[in-house]
């Protein structure tokens, strides 16, 4: 027995003596048609029927991306990849009552954005794509402050100071603040750690402001050191999250790629494609020359149709692309093994070839749901 085994078992054994056996008869229920509870003992979980319960779906405030009202969702990318531009973007679109963001459907209404990490560009950023917008007065706020719903002592309280600033702004503005934006997520775990209980608070205090105000809450992130479309830190917060973003730069081209790599209700996969175009603001610095920032536009440039190395994998990738000319946008892991047998592609070389094509990014998504990271309809 290794010694974790060992601690483990021994552990066990000294927290048995404390727990009695639950009799049997705290579990009876009443007879057919009572009330369901108890007179004495153990109280059950409230349950339903399924066809008794009445389901409404969540409001979408932006179009099949999974930012819904009363969710968390996720931005990832890395420095400079171009999450703060576009969440201003998406914010902006939104507080100002525009039909559409990036080709996508936007509910509009208030958003409040805490720009914890770097309000000064934060504020550049948003009056150079009001300008560029012609819109005039977007119910977009900006708090500098760094609300630490991630510290020991400060979760509940800024938490709750959160929700109180929410209320406060739908009350100003006659109707429902519809996103939260926290930039970043590592400025406002305060004292917490990352990797472990800080994260968990401040997954907790996230979820605990979608579910009390029906706000979007956004989470501007950092990625995985070992994974570029992972989450930084402890494992609860993608597990927590709605929705993640993923945002990669093409540093030869400039182009964006925003790619749904999560979504609970909707298909992953999904790609919005944009450039930074570098604005001059009219304030000066202290040498006389005007600020600039940077505003989100969408790319026109021609998506890119890169191929993977290995021949079976170019192969499979065929297939697959033939298949999405067809109507077939999504499949499981299942679908796609057999793809790959049809092709005559050795049964010890299949999963070599799906990994490897999951591996390099040419389909993204679960083993429930596969799709086209490039699919053929989107180049030139």
């Amino acid at each position: 027995m290794s010694d974790n085994l060992e601690k483990t078992q021994a552990a066990l054994d000294a927290h048995a003596g404390r727990f009695e056996k639950i009799p049997d008869e705290v579990y009876e229920r009443d007879e057919p048609g009572g009330n369901g509870k108890h007179e004495k003992g153990i109280e059950p979980f409230e349950y339903r029927r399924l066809d008794e319960i009445e389901t409404e779906p969540r409001v979408a405030v932006v179009q099949g991306l999974g930012f819904d009202e009363g969710a968390v969702v996720a931005i990832v990318g890395a420095p400079n990849a171009g999450k703060t531009a576009f969440a201003i973007s998406l914010a902006l679109a939104i507080a100002s009552r525009s039909d559409r963001w990036l080709n996508l459907k936007v509910a509009g209404g208030p958003v409040v954005y805490f720009a914890a990490e770097a309000p000064a560009s934060v504020k550049m950023r948003a009056r150079a794509a009001v300008a560029r917008m012609a819109v005039q007065s977007p119910a977009f706020y900006v708090s500098e402050a760094a609300p630490a719903i991630g510290g020991e002592l400060t979760t509940f309280v800024d938490a709750e100071r959160i929700i109180a600033t929410i209320k406060a702004i739908s009350t100003t503005e006659g109707q429902r603040v519809r996103i939260a934006g926290l930039d970043t997520l590592a400025s406002c775990l305060g004292d917490g750690d990352e990797n472990g209980d800080g994260m968990l608070r401040l997954v907790a205090a996230a979820k605990l402001i979608a579910k009390r105000t029906d706000v979007c809450v956004v989470l501007i992130h950092h990625p995985s050191k070992g994974d570029g479309g992972g989450l930084r830190g402890h494992g609860s917060l993608a597990a927590a999250c709605d929705a993640v973003v993923r945002i990669d730069a093409d540093e030869n081209t400039g182009v964006r790629t925003a790619t749904l790599v999560k979504a609970r209700d909707h298909a992953t996969g999904t790609q919005l494609r944009f450039e930074l175009e570098p604005v001059q603001l009219s304030e000066r610095d202290s040498f006389g020359d005007p600020y600039t920032t940077v505003v989100v536009r969408a790319s026109l440039q021609p998506a890119p149709n890169p191929r993977p190395k290995g021949a079976r994998q170019r192969q499979l990738l065929g297939e697959l692309e033939r298949r999405h000319r067809t109507g077939e946008q999504h499949w499981d892991e299942a679908t796609v093994c057999k793809a790959a047998r049809d092709l005559g592609i050795p049964a010890s070389s299949v999963t070599d070839a799906l990994r490897g094509l999951m591996k390099a990014g040419y389909l993204l998504g679960s083993s429930a749901s596969l799709s086209l990271k490039y699919p053929p309809e989107t180049r030139a």
